[in-house]
């Protein structure tokens, strides 16, 4: 290649080794290498497409250049598009990588809890740990039946309200606890 490959290789003297400095040298500055071969091939293809393409696309460069300079608010509008764009994106990359970083936590929170379990288990023996299950278990579901009573015994007094319109303050003036809002005889 040219001199700018010399001084990128002196530059890497120090950080890479020896062989690989030598290697470097050895297939990219060597003119019989094939990737010698091939920068030499894509810059004469190059160099003749512009020779021959030149003259056709000139003039329209030259026009749309007037063109843009001659409105100013196309550039502007074009740089404030291309901002938004890169706004966008950046959010985008954001979203991502915080969704990437909340599943992490939680699968890592996941096999933490198994981890804990097996430990658990481990711990307290198979017999200790399904007595600890039945035991929670029992508790639980007698929790949830204390809520099942309390919630329709609230469920009948609220239907009790709106069945009779609303309660007996309602016509003092008072709020009743049902806001006001009694259900219609048709069912709407």
């Amino acid at each position: 290649m040219d001199q700018g490959d010399s001084v990128i290789l002196d530059a890497l003297r120090g950080i890479l080794p020896e062989q690989t400095l030598e290697l470097l040298q050895d297939y990219l500055q060597n003119p019989q290498t094939f990737l010698q071969t091939l920068w030499r091939q894509t810059v004469l293809v190059t160099n003749k497409l512009s020779t021959v393409l030149s003259p056709l696309f000139a003039p329209l460069l030259a026009r749309a250049l007037q063109a843009l300079n001659d409105s100013p608010d196309i550039v502007v509008l074009g740089f404030v598009l291309a901002a938004f764009f890169l706004v966008i994106q950046l959010i985008a990359w954001v979203h991502r990588t915080m969704m990437y970083m909340t599943r992490l936590a939680f699968r890592m929170l996941g096999w933490a809890l198994v981890f804990a379990l097996l430990a658990f288990v481990w711990r307290r023996g198979p017999e200790a740990t399904i007595r600890d299950i039945v035991v929670f278990v029992s508790k639980l579901a007698g929790y949830a039946t204390l809520l099942k009573d309390i919630w329709l015994s609230e469920y009948k007094k609220f239907d009790a309200q709106t069945k009779r319109g609303g309660g007996a303050g309602a016509g003092a003036g008072q709020r009743t606890p049902s806001g006001g809002y009694s259900r219609s005889r048709n069912g709407w």
